[in-house]
Protein backbone atom coordinates (compact mmCIF):
# COMPACT_ATOMS: atom_id res chain seq x y z
CA UNK A 1 0.00 0.00 0.00
CA UNK A 2 1.12 3.62 -0.92
CA UNK A 3 -0.01 6.70 0.44
CA UNK A 4 0.27 10.52 -0.89
CA UNK A 5 -0.36 13.47 0.83
CA UNK A 6 -1.31 15.87 -1.80
CA UNK A 7 -2.42 18.73 0.18
CA UNK A 8 -3.22 18.73 3.63
CA UNK A 9 0.07 17.68 5.32
CA UNK A 10 1.25 21.38 6.93
CA UNK A 11 -2.07 23.40 6.23
CA UNK A 12 -5.40 22.90 7.52
CA UNK A 13 -8.31 22.48 4.61
CA UNK A 14 -7.63 21.52 1.06
CA UNK A 15 -6.82 18.12 2.01
CA UNK A 16 -6.79 15.17 -0.88
CA UNK A 17 -4.96 12.22 -0.11
CA UNK A 18 -4.19 9.43 -2.16
CA UNK A 19 -3.96 5.39 -1.37
CA UNK A 20 -2.63 2.86 -4.00
CA UNK A 21 -2.99 -0.77 -3.76
CA UNK A 22 -2.19 -3.03 -7.01
CA UNK A 23 -4.13 -1.69 -9.97
CA UNK A 24 -6.36 0.45 -7.46
CA UNK A 25 -6.19 3.98 -6.61
CA UNK A 26 -8.62 6.30 -3.87
CA UNK A 27 -8.54 9.63 -3.28
CA UNK A 28 -9.39 10.48 0.66
CA UNK A 29 -11.02 14.08 0.46
CA UNK A 30 -10.79 16.30 -2.45
CA UNK A 31 -11.01 19.72 -0.64
CA UNK A 32 -10.73 23.82 -2.20
CA UNK A 33 -8.12 24.73 0.33
CA UNK A 34 -8.70 28.21 2.95
CA UNK A 35 -7.02 31.18 2.10
CA UNK A 36 -3.65 31.50 0.48
CA UNK A 37 -2.97 27.58 0.20
CA UNK A 38 1.05 26.39 -0.04
CA UNK A 39 0.32 24.02 -3.01
CA UNK A 40 -2.30 23.16 -5.75
CA UNK A 41 -3.70 20.58 -7.24
CA UNK A 42 -4.72 19.23 -10.57
CA UNK A 43 -7.07 16.06 -9.97
CA UNK A 44 -7.12 15.88 -13.52
CA UNK A 45 -3.49 14.32 -13.29
CA UNK A 46 -4.01 12.28 -10.75
CA UNK A 47 -4.46 8.29 -11.73
CA UNK A 48 -7.52 7.07 -9.10
CA UNK A 49 -10.53 5.11 -9.80
CA UNK A 50 -12.90 6.38 -6.98
CA UNK A 51 -13.28 9.37 -4.12
CA UNK A 52 -14.02 9.31 -0.38
CA UNK A 53 -15.68 12.55 0.47
CA UNK A 54 -15.36 12.33 4.48
CA UNK A 55 -18.43 15.51 5.12
CA UNK A 56 -19.86 17.98 2.96
CA UNK A 57 -17.66 20.99 4.23
CA UNK A 58 -16.00 22.83 1.35
CA UNK A 59 -12.59 22.66 2.00
CA UNK A 60 -12.95 18.34 1.56
CA UNK A 61 -15.02 17.94 -0.95
CA UNK A 62 -14.80 21.87 -3.28
CA UNK A 63 -12.36 19.61 -6.16
CA UNK A 64 -15.30 16.97 -7.22
CA UNK A 65 -17.29 19.24 -9.74
CA UNK A 66 -13.63 19.24 -11.86
CA UNK A 67 -14.33 15.07 -11.88
CA UNK A 68 -15.00 13.00 -14.66
CA UNK A 69 -18.70 11.70 -14.54
CA UNK A 70 -17.58 7.97 -14.77
CA UNK A 71 -15.20 8.41 -10.72
CA UNK A 72 -17.61 7.47 -8.66
CA UNK A 73 -18.06 9.81 -5.63
CA UNK A 74 -18.73 8.01 -2.11
CA UNK A 75 -20.18 10.34 0.52
CA UNK A 76 -23.41 10.52 3.15
CA UNK A 77 -26.66 10.85 1.52
CA UNK A 78 -27.75 13.60 3.31
CA UNK A 79 -24.35 15.11 2.70
CA UNK A 80 -25.06 14.74 -0.78
CA UNK A 81 -28.27 16.34 -0.65
CA UNK A 82 -26.89 19.55 1.24
CA UNK A 83 -24.05 20.20 -1.47
CA UNK A 84 -26.93 19.79 -4.12
CA UNK A 85 -29.49 22.18 -2.47
CA UNK A 86 -26.18 24.91 -1.82
CA UNK A 87 -25.33 24.70 -5.39
CA UNK A 88 -29.00 25.39 -5.86
CA UNK A 89 -29.12 28.44 -4.46
CA UNK A 90 -25.68 29.94 -5.73
CA UNK A 91 -27.25 29.52 -9.26
CA UNK A 92 -24.62 26.68 -10.14
CA UNK A 93 -25.72 23.45 -12.13
CA UNK A 94 -26.12 20.40 -10.50
CA UNK A 95 -22.86 18.12 -9.96
CA UNK A 96 -22.41 15.47 -12.68
CA UNK A 97 -20.88 13.00 -10.61
CA UNK A 98 -21.75 9.52 -9.86
CA UNK A 99 -22.57 9.21 -5.97
CA UNK A 100 -22.52 6.19 -3.97
CA UNK A 101 -23.73 6.29 -0.19
CA UNK A 102 -21.98 5.97 2.58
CA UNK A 103 -23.41 3.93 5.73
CA UNK A 104 -21.86 3.58 9.30
CA UNK A 105 -19.38 0.69 9.40
CA UNK A 106 -20.65 -0.90 6.40
CA UNK A 107 -18.00 -2.01 3.60
CA UNK A 108 -17.38 -0.31 0.64
CA UNK A 109 -16.13 -3.67 -1.12
CA UNK A 110 -13.53 -1.91 -4.00
CA UNK A 111 -12.15 -5.25 -5.35
CA UNK A 112 -10.56 -8.35 -4.21
CA UNK A 113 -7.44 -6.42 -2.08
CA UNK A 114 -8.98 -3.04 -1.12
CA UNK A 115 -11.75 -2.11 0.29
CA UNK A 116 -13.16 1.18 2.67
CA UNK A 117 -15.19 1.32 6.05
CA UNK A 118 -16.61 4.60 6.99
CA UNK A 119 -17.36 5.42 10.58
CA UNK A 120 -19.69 7.86 11.68
CA UNK A 121 -18.04 11.17 13.63
CA UNK A 122 -19.10 14.21 15.34
CA UNK A 123 -18.52 17.39 13.75
CA UNK A 124 -19.79 20.58 12.64
CA UNK A 125 -21.84 19.14 10.24
CA UNK A 126 -24.25 15.93 9.35
CA UNK A 127 -22.49 13.12 7.49
CA UNK A 128 -19.41 13.35 8.83
CA UNK A 129 -17.00 10.14 8.32
CA UNK A 130 -13.91 8.81 9.35
CA UNK A 131 -12.67 6.38 7.13
CA UNK A 132 -10.84 2.50 7.91
CA UNK A 133 -9.11 1.78 4.30
CA UNK A 134 -8.53 -1.73 3.86
CA UNK A 135 -5.77 -3.19 1.46
CA UNK A 136 -3.14 -5.57 1.21
CA UNK A 137 -2.99 -6.82 4.62
CA UNK A 138 -2.30 -3.37 6.14
CA UNK A 139 -4.83 -0.92 7.71
CA UNK A 140 -4.89 3.35 7.50
CA UNK A 141 -7.42 4.69 9.16
CA UNK A 142 -7.85 8.50 8.15
CA UNK A 143 -9.78 10.60 10.52
CA UNK A 144 -11.76 13.22 8.79
CA UNK A 145 -12.44 16.35 11.00
CA UNK A 146 -13.93 15.03 14.28
CA UNK A 147 -14.64 16.17 17.71
CA UNK A 148 -16.29 14.97 20.55
CA UNK A 149 -18.45 18.35 22.01
CA UNK A 150 -21.23 18.53 19.47
CA UNK A 151 -25.12 17.56 19.73
CA UNK A 152 -23.79 13.97 18.70
CA UNK A 153 -20.73 13.44 21.33
CA UNK A 154 -22.35 10.35 21.57
CA UNK A 155 -20.73 8.84 18.21
CA UNK A 156 -17.52 9.59 19.43
CA UNK A 157 -17.96 7.47 22.51
CA UNK A 158 -19.17 4.46 20.78
CA UNK A 159 -16.45 5.45 18.29
CA UNK A 160 -14.03 4.45 21.33
CA UNK A 161 -15.93 1.88 22.94
CA UNK A 162 -15.77 -0.15 19.63
CA UNK A 163 -12.94 0.83 17.48
CA UNK A 164 -10.99 -0.74 14.42
CA UNK A 165 -8.27 -2.50 15.44
CA UNK A 166 -5.42 -3.40 14.18
CA UNK A 167 -4.36 0.67 12.51
CA UNK A 168 -1.10 0.42 10.78
CA UNK A 169 -0.82 4.09 10.39
CA UNK A 170 -3.29 7.19 11.32
CA UNK A 171 -3.93 10.12 9.73
CA UNK A 172 -5.28 12.20 12.25
CA UNK A 173 -6.22 16.53 12.04
CA UNK A 174 -5.04 18.49 14.29
CA UNK A 175 -6.56 22.23 13.62
CA UNK A 176 -7.17 22.56 17.43
CA UNK A 177 -3.67 21.10 18.54
CA UNK A 178 -2.44 23.98 19.41
CA UNK A 179 -5.56 26.12 20.10
CA UNK A 180 -7.75 26.51 23.45
CA UNK A 181 -11.80 26.21 23.14
CA UNK A 182 -12.21 27.17 26.80
CA UNK A 183 -14.69 29.85 26.56
CA UNK A 184 -17.38 27.92 25.55
CA UNK A 185 -16.33 24.47 25.61
CA UNK A 186 -19.37 22.55 23.92
CA UNK A 187 -22.41 22.68 22.22
CA UNK A 188 -24.28 22.73 25.09
CA UNK A 189 -22.10 25.68 26.40
CA UNK A 190 -23.07 27.74 23.32
CA UNK A 191 -27.17 27.31 23.90
CA UNK A 192 -27.04 28.68 27.23
CA UNK A 193 -24.43 31.72 26.16
CA UNK A 194 -27.12 32.29 23.67
CA UNK A 195 -30.12 32.05 26.11
CA UNK A 196 -28.39 34.54 28.58
CA UNK A 197 -27.43 36.87 25.51
CA UNK A 198 -30.98 36.67 24.37
CA UNK A 199 -32.70 37.57 28.00
CA UNK A 200 -29.82 40.10 28.67
CA UNK A 201 -31.27 41.91 25.12
CA UNK A 202 -34.91 41.05 25.82
CA UNK A 203 -36.48 44.58 24.01
CA UNK A 204 -34.57 44.41 20.89
CA UNK A 205 -34.08 42.02 17.92
CA UNK A 206 -30.98 39.62 18.14
CA UNK A 207 -29.56 38.43 15.00
CA UNK A 208 -27.20 35.27 14.48
CA UNK A 209 -24.58 35.07 12.08
CA UNK A 210 -23.46 30.98 11.59
CA UNK A 211 -23.07 28.81 9.21
CA UNK A 212 -26.60 27.80 7.26
CA UNK A 213 -25.30 24.46 7.33
CA UNK A 214 -24.37 23.75 10.97
CA UNK A 215 -27.29 22.04 11.81
CA UNK A 216 -26.03 21.93 15.82
CA UNK A 217 -25.86 25.44 16.01
CA UNK A 218 -28.57 25.92 14.51
CA UNK A 219 -30.67 23.40 16.78
CA UNK A 220 -28.82 25.22 20.21
CA UNK A 221 -30.36 28.78 18.83
CA UNK A 222 -33.66 27.30 18.23
CA UNK A 223 -33.90 26.06 21.49
CA UNK A 224 -32.25 29.30 23.27
CA UNK A 225 -34.88 30.50 21.59
CA UNK A 226 -37.89 28.74 22.46
CA UNK A 227 -36.60 29.32 26.15
CA UNK A 228 -36.41 32.92 25.95
CA UNK A 229 -39.76 33.26 24.73
CA UNK A 230 -38.78 34.18 21.23
CA UNK A 231 -39.91 33.54 17.46
CA UNK A 232 -36.62 31.74 15.33
CA UNK A 233 -36.95 33.48 11.98
CA UNK A 234 -34.71 32.26 9.04
CA UNK A 235 -34.39 33.53 5.53
CA UNK A 236 -35.49 30.91 2.78
CA UNK A 237 -32.27 28.91 2.12
CA UNK A 238 -32.06 27.90 6.01
CA UNK A 239 -35.42 26.61 6.45
CA UNK A 240 -34.65 24.43 3.17
CA UNK A 241 -31.18 23.06 5.09
CA UNK A 242 -33.52 22.26 8.31
CA UNK A 243 -36.11 20.48 5.73
CA UNK A 244 -33.44 18.56 4.18
CA UNK A 245 -31.86 17.49 7.58
CA UNK A 246 -35.48 16.68 8.72
CA UNK A 247 -36.23 14.50 6.24
CA UNK A 248 -33.97 11.72 7.58
CA UNK A 249 -33.93 13.10 11.40
CA UNK A 250 -37.49 14.36 12.43
CA UNK A 251 -35.83 15.92 15.50
CA UNK A 252 -34.51 18.53 13.50
CA UNK A 253 -37.15 21.71 14.15
CA UNK A 254 -38.93 22.39 10.73
CA UNK A 255 -41.19 25.01 9.78
CA UNK A 256 -44.36 22.04 8.94
CA UNK A 257 -43.61 20.87 13.01
CA UNK A 258 -42.12 23.53 15.36
CA UNK A 259 -44.45 26.21 16.11
CA UNK A 260 -41.74 29.07 16.82
CA UNK A 261 -40.42 29.38 13.26
CA UNK A 262 -40.89 31.88 10.79
CA UNK A 263 -39.41 32.47 7.15
CA UNK A 264 -38.69 35.79 6.31
CA UNK A 265 -40.60 36.18 3.20
CA UNK A 266 -39.79 39.52 2.02
CA UNK A 267 -36.63 41.74 1.30
CA UNK A 268 -33.42 41.34 -0.52
CA UNK A 269 -32.08 37.88 0.63
CA UNK A 270 -35.83 36.72 0.66
CA UNK A 271 -36.49 37.85 -3.21
CA UNK A 272 -32.78 36.29 -4.23
CA UNK A 273 -34.00 32.88 -2.19
CA UNK A 274 -37.39 32.82 -4.28
CA UNK A 275 -36.13 33.48 -7.48
CA UNK A 276 -33.96 30.11 -7.48
CA UNK A 277 -36.55 28.51 -5.68
CA UNK A 278 -39.71 29.76 -8.47
CA UNK A 279 -37.02 28.44 -11.29
CA UNK A 280 -36.76 24.79 -9.70
CA UNK A 281 -40.04 24.25 -8.59
CA UNK A 282 -39.73 20.27 -9.25
CA UNK A 283 -36.42 20.10 -7.17
CA UNK A 284 -38.04 22.40 -4.08
CA UNK A 285 -41.64 20.03 -4.10
CA UNK A 286 -43.68 21.24 -1.12
CA UNK A 287 -41.46 23.31 0.61
CA UNK A 288 -42.67 26.17 -2.42
CA UNK A 289 -46.16 26.38 -1.18
CA UNK A 290 -45.03 26.43 2.45
CA UNK A 291 -43.27 29.06 3.28
CA UNK A 292 -45.86 31.11 1.97
CA UNK A 293 -48.43 29.61 4.42
CA UNK A 294 -50.15 32.23 6.88
CA UNK A 295 -48.43 30.40 9.60
CA UNK A 296 -45.08 30.28 8.41
CA UNK A 297 -44.06 33.33 6.43
CA UNK A 298 -43.30 36.78 8.05
CA UNK A 299 -42.07 40.20 6.65
CA UNK A 300 -40.30 42.90 7.66
CA UNK A 301 -42.93 45.34 8.62
CA UNK A 302 -44.06 42.45 11.36
CA UNK A 303 -40.25 42.13 12.97
CA UNK A 304 -40.19 46.69 13.16
CA UNK A 305 -43.08 46.50 14.70
CA UNK A 306 -42.02 44.25 17.54
CA UNK A 307 -38.51 43.52 17.33
CA UNK A 308 -37.59 41.74 20.76
CA UNK A 309 -40.14 38.92 20.10
CA UNK A 310 -37.12 37.52 17.30
CA UNK A 311 -34.34 35.64 16.99
CA UNK A 312 -33.03 35.53 13.36
CA UNK A 313 -31.02 33.73 10.75
CA UNK A 314 -31.20 35.80 7.72
CA UNK A 315 -28.38 35.88 5.30
CA UNK A 316 -28.49 39.49 4.68
CA UNK A 317 -29.72 41.96 7.28
CA UNK A 318 -28.54 45.78 6.84
CA UNK A 319 -31.68 46.60 4.94
CA UNK A 320 -33.57 45.62 8.52
CA UNK A 321 -31.18 46.94 10.91
CA UNK A 322 -31.31 50.13 9.52
CA UNK A 323 -35.39 50.14 10.43
CA UNK A 324 -34.46 49.23 13.91
CA UNK A 325 -33.13 51.42 16.88
CA UNK A 326 -30.78 48.93 18.74
CA UNK A 327 -29.78 45.41 18.11
CA UNK A 328 -28.15 42.16 19.20
CA UNK A 329 -25.63 40.03 17.21
CA UNK A 330 -24.49 37.32 18.13
CA UNK A 331 -21.11 36.28 16.21
CA UNK A 332 -21.20 31.59 15.85
CA UNK A 333 -18.21 30.85 13.83
CA UNK A 334 -14.40 31.03 13.97
CA UNK A 335 -13.01 34.06 14.86
CA UNK A 336 -10.86 34.62 11.86
CA UNK A 337 -13.95 35.37 10.17
CA UNK A 338 -14.45 38.72 11.82
CA UNK A 339 -11.22 39.77 9.83
CA UNK A 340 -13.79 39.99 6.91
CA UNK A 341 -15.24 43.48 5.89
CA UNK A 342 -18.77 42.27 6.22
CA UNK A 343 -18.17 40.76 9.47
CA UNK A 344 -16.27 44.36 10.37
CA UNK A 345 -18.84 46.63 9.59
CA UNK A 346 -21.43 44.58 11.38
CA UNK A 347 -19.46 44.65 15.02
CA UNK A 348 -18.65 48.20 14.35
CA UNK A 349 -22.13 49.24 14.05
CA UNK A 350 -22.95 51.73 16.30
CA UNK A 351 -26.98 50.20 16.92
CA UNK A 352 -25.03 46.67 16.92
CA UNK A 353 -24.84 44.86 20.42
CA UNK A 354 -21.86 42.41 18.95
CA UNK A 355 -21.50 39.32 20.74
CA UNK A 356 -19.31 35.78 19.91
CA UNK A 357 -20.52 32.89 21.14
CA UNK A 358 -18.87 29.89 18.84
CA UNK A 359 -17.31 26.39 20.24
CA UNK A 360 -15.15 24.97 17.78
CA UNK A 361 -16.06 22.07 14.79
CA UNK A 362 -13.06 20.13 16.03
CA UNK A 363 -10.97 17.88 19.16
CA UNK A 364 -9.36 19.72 21.65
CA UNK A 365 -5.81 18.12 22.39
CA UNK A 366 -7.47 15.77 25.07
CA UNK A 367 -9.89 13.90 22.70
CA UNK A 368 -6.72 13.86 19.68
CA UNK A 369 -5.21 11.74 22.60
CA UNK A 370 -8.26 9.40 23.19
CA UNK A 371 -8.69 8.79 19.69
CA UNK A 372 -4.58 7.79 19.42
CA UNK A 373 -5.46 5.86 22.55
CA UNK A 374 -8.19 3.62 21.27
CA UNK A 375 -6.38 3.12 17.99
CA UNK A 376 -3.15 2.05 18.93
CA UNK A 377 -1.50 3.19 15.57
CA UNK A 378 2.07 1.82 14.79
CA UNK A 379 2.56 5.23 12.47
CA UNK A 380 0.28 8.16 13.03
CA UNK A 381 0.85 11.09 10.52
CA UNK A 382 -0.31 14.44 10.93
CA UNK A 383 -2.90 15.85 8.29
CA UNK A 384 -5.17 19.31 8.56
CA UNK A 385 -2.97 21.32 10.72
CA UNK A 386 -0.66 24.14 10.82
CA UNK A 387 1.16 22.74 14.11
CA UNK A 388 2.56 19.14 13.07
CA UNK A 389 5.36 19.92 15.58
CA UNK A 390 2.99 19.72 18.07
CA UNK A 391 2.16 15.92 17.14
CA UNK A 392 5.67 14.45 18.53
CA UNK A 393 5.12 16.11 21.88
CA UNK A 394 2.12 13.94 22.32
CA UNK A 395 1.94 11.16 20.22
CA UNK A 396 6.05 10.91 21.18
CA UNK A 397 8.17 8.33 18.45
CA UNK A 398 5.57 6.82 16.71
CA UNK A 399 4.71 10.32 14.78
CA UNK A 400 5.83 10.56 11.16
CA UNK A 401 5.80 13.94 9.45
CA UNK A 402 4.83 13.63 5.26
CA UNK A 403 5.78 16.88 2.92
CA UNK A 404 2.94 17.28 0.36
CA UNK A 405 3.24 15.23 -2.62
CA UNK A 406 5.81 13.11 -0.48
CA UNK A 407 4.91 8.78 -0.90
CA UNK A 408 5.15 6.36 1.80
CA UNK A 409 5.02 2.82 1.74
CA UNK A 410 3.20 0.90 4.28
Amino acid sequence: MKLTIHRGSHEIGGTCIQIESGSRSILLDAGSPLGESRSDIDLARLDFNDIFISHPHQDHFGLIENLPPDKPVHIGETACQLIAATRVFLGKPPLANTFSQLRNREWVELGPNLRVMPYLMDHSCVDAFGLLVEADGKRVYYSGDFRAHGRRKKTFDWFLADPPRGIDLLLMEGTMIERENDAFPDEDAVEKGMLKVLRQLDDRACFLICSGQHIDRLCAAFSACIQAGRIFVTDIYTAYILRTVFDRFPSIPDINTAKNIRVLTKGITAKAHYQKVSANRGYFGAFARDIFRPETMIDIAEIVAEPYRYFLKISYFSDLLERLEQCGVIYSMWSGYLKEPKHQGIKQHPKVDFREIHTSGHAVREDLQRMAVALQPKRLVPVHTENGEAYRNLFGNSVVFLRDGETLEI
